[in-house]
């Protein structure tokens, strides 16, 4: 009795101690306040430790430090990339970067997460593009200890990215900048039948974070129309697992965790109730391949349409060179993608194709992307190629192969993950590719570049396509931002133009015949005809007089003055003998012509009309407008200026393109929803022969019409065209004759660092 007596009394002054050494910290540290929060003594701590906040914002090193921290951020990453960045001080003050929010995200949810500590919100504006920008979010607190600021990051994770799983921050100074190249491989060509062979013959194992006790197959996700994100159980694939026929929105948590463990999407698997998206498991760091965006998921999840599209307007009727020598055109994006990161993702990288496709020598002014350590070709192609118009396009023929199984489910790959295929056509009206030599050359080099962003639309562009093609929507708000104001926006300044043109005397066409021509003689096509004088020469060995070169000059400066006159007159002719519905028919066409092709409305006379126009703007050179009273710079800034408060929550996509040196060059991407389905498990690629490993020749595009020649950029569908070298469905049991690769000598079975939670 007396050995528990005195135990209880050790015990008890013990206790009292403790309950001493307590109240007389919190006393001393943080006030009474801070000292409520524990309850009584003799009570286990309860509630989070908050320290005193009784502590202006304006004092604190956070706050110094705020304008030179974000402007670091953004100097290191200039484009999209979504992160919070954090930075904790010695006095106890942290800052806390939001960039890129989604357009969901409301700025006020701030305040309730942050409401027990002293903190300010502040928007910052970066600039990407003319006049696009990403909002982002600086936020201060003014006393916090480690504990509240992970607490605070794990709350503001869920808002942002629907899920608090792994809330991860980025440390600021920025200690990685952004990596726009990668020298790891990123680009990988799976079969189809490799993938049979791993997830469906050989039964690749998968668990499910934190309980790994029970491993599932593929199938077993089929039978017990599993959803969720799995890990293979050898490391190397990520699978989520979605509902088919299901709306996204009862599915959200899973989005976050597959962004994050899975760094590239490989393929997919499907039955009738169940899609089962296969990915990498993370290899690069996040400064490396970022991310997919949760808002950007659930955007392609909503989209109701069968293709989305995306195109450098240069050839519009008041687009083209300014009197600055620079070229200014509009940028067109899928009403769903304007205002969005997926839509200007497309845009840059329709840019870089354009930019890369002709060795750098097309630079869009205000972008100033990293240069790349090599180009497609040895020259550039417009003048490899020789011809007068070029058009780019990225587009998705053959970007996926998919399969029916006679067992019930379909299996998914990508063609490549490095890039979208390539195509080249002569011209916006005839869709004829300039060869699949180009075109392949380029698909190798795009797609073998380790480029990041676009391994990025591929995988966006795999998400589309599978959800199309498996049901998977979403109804809940996305942030649509269309800027209605957009489509007619120059239909005023084109039919002013029209007007002059129709309303011109004979005096004002001889002075313009004379003016324009003397420049446009002077400028280039002299050159031209002294270029021909030579050639003469050296071909019959003779040397021209030079009274004789000075009356060829002449002859052929007459010869294009009186082309141009007869080119205005007949203009001039051609719009005084139009009706008024004609007329306002004509200039909505020009100021628009993709709204007009949309809804039927082209006839072969009106199309015939406005290429007579066309065809006058580039006699004259749009450079040479001034002369006729028309200041194209002008026209740009009152196209960006009408759009300037068109935008999303927190992005705006540039209106506009400025660039230095273009030629007759147009392009964009098409985006079909279209799968190419194939009937055999091998053998399916063109120009790949059905084994298509990492750097072999890719497989060969087939031309899609351009983005330039109709209102939704009207891409073919992948599915209408089939290689197909049987009629009946395949069966899993009929295995070719060649030899497969194991998965490990595809995908590295290497651990990774952080697996699951």
């Amino acid at each position: 009795m007396q050995m528990k007596a005195r135990y209880w009394i050790v015990q008890t002054l013990g206790a009292l101690a403790v309950g001493v050494l307590l109240v007389w910290g919190c006393w001393k540290n943080s006030g009474i306040e801070e000292f409520r929060l524990f309850g009584s003594l003799t009570s286990v701590p309860q509630g989070e430790y908050i320290p005193n906040q009784n502590v202006e914002l304006s004092g604190t090193q956070a706050f110094q430090q705020k304008a030179t921290l974000y402007a670091d951020f953004r100097a290191n990453y200039r484009f999209h990339f979504q992160t919070i960045g954090k930075a904790l001080f010695e006095d106890g003050s942290c800052m806390l970067l939001v960039s890129e929010p989604p357009p969901y995200f409301n700025a006020d949810t701030i305040k309730q997460i942050f409401s027990k500590f002293t903190h300010s919100v502040e928007s910052k504006n970066h600039p990407v593009g003319y006049d696009g920008h990403i909002t982002d979010l600086v936020i201060l607190l003014a006393n916090a200890t480690v504990e509240n600021v992970d607490h605070l990051v794990k709350d503001l994770s869920a808002a942002l990215y629907l899920s608090d799983y792994k809330p991860n921050t980025m440390p600021l100074p920025v200690e990685n900048p952004r990596q726009y190249f990668t020298e790891e491989n990123i680009d990988y060509q799976i079969t189809l039948y490799e993938f049979n062979d791993w997830f469906m013959e050989n039964d690749e194992e998968f668990v499910r974070w934190p309980d790994t006790s029970r491993s599932v197959t593929v199938e077993q996700m089929f039978a017990d129309s599993l959803t969720g994100v799995f890990f293979s159980r050898t490391p190397g694939f990520v699978a989520w697992a979605i509902a088919k026929h299901h709306d996204l929105s009862e599915q959200l948590g899973a989005i976050r965790q597959f962004a994050l463990d899975a760094d590239l999407i490989l393929g997919a698997l499907a039955d009738s109730s169940t899609l089962v998206v296969v990915g990498r498991e993370r290899q690069a760091p996040l400064h490396v391949l970022p991310p997919l965006n949760v808002e950007t998921v659930l955007l392609l999840a909503s989209v109701t349409e069968k293709e989305l599209s995306q195109s450098l307007d240069v050839n519009d009727f008041m687009a083209g060179k300014m009197k600055s020598g620079r070229d200014w055109c509009p940028t067109y994006l899928s009403r769903e993608l304007e205002n969005t990161e997926f839509g200007h993702l497309m845009t840059i990288t329709d840019v870089l194709l354009k930019d890369w496709s002709e060795n750098g020598t097309i630079q869009e002014a205000y972008y100033r992307y990293p240069s790349p350590p090599r180009f497609p070709f040895d020259r550039p192609l417009f003048k490899k190629l020789g011809l007068n118009e070029l058009v780019y396009n990225w587009n998705t023929w053959n970007a996926m192969y998919a399969i029916d199984m006679d067992e019930g489910f379909t299996i998914y790959t990508l063609n490549r993950t490095g890039s979208l295929p390539v195509s080249y056509f002569n011209s916006p009206e005839r869709s004829v590719s300039v060869g699949y030599r180009y075109e392949n050359q380029a698909y190798n080099y795009f797609a073998t570049l380790g480029n990041t962003d676009l391994a990025r639309v591929v995988q966006y562009t795999a998400l589309y396509q599978l959800f199309m093609d498996n049901g998977v929507t979403y109804s809940g708000d996305v942030g649509e931002a269309f800027p209605a104001n957009k489509p007619y926006l120059l239909y005023r300044p084109t039919r002013n133009l029209m007007d002059f043109f129709k309303n011109l005397t004979d005096q004002q066409l001889d002075y313009l015949a004379d003016t324009i021509s003397s420049c446009t003689y002077a400028e280039y096509q002299r050159d031209f005809v002294g270029r021909d004088i030579k050639r003469i020469e050296n071909q019959y060995n003779f040397k021209y007089t030079e009274d004789q070169k000075r009356d060829i000059y002449e002859r052929m400066g007459k010869q294009v003055r009186n082309q141009l006159r007869s080119d205005l007159a007949s203009v001039r002719s051609m719009l005084s003998g139009l009706g008024e519905e004609e007329y306002t028919k004509l200039a909505r066409f020009l100021s628009y012509p993709r709204g007009m092709q949309a809804a039927g409305g082209v006839t072969q006379q009106l199309w015939s009309r406005a290429r007579k126009l066309n065809h006058l703007m580039r006699t004259i050179g749009k450079n040479h407008l001034s002369i006729v009273g028309v200041d194209l710079n002008d026209v740009k800034n009152y196209y960006v200026g009408s759009l300037a408060n068109s935008s999303a929550r927190y992005l705006k996509t540039p209106s506009v393109i400025v660039t230095y040196n273009d030629m007759l060059t147009t392009g964009g991407h098409n985006l079909s929803s279209g799968i190419t389905r194939v009937h055999s498990l091998t053998g399916y690629k063109r120009g790949g022969g059905g084994a298509a490993y990492p750097q072999a020749k890719p497989a060969v595009p087939t031309a899609a019409k351009p983005a330039t020649g109709g209102g939704g950029g009207g891409s073919h569908s992948g599915s209408s065209s089939r290689p197909a070298t049987s009629t009946a469905k395949p069966s899993a049991a009929a295995k070719p004759a060649q030899n497969i690769r194991p998965r490990g000598e595809v995908i590295s079975t290497a651990g990774r660092p952080q697996r699951g939670f």
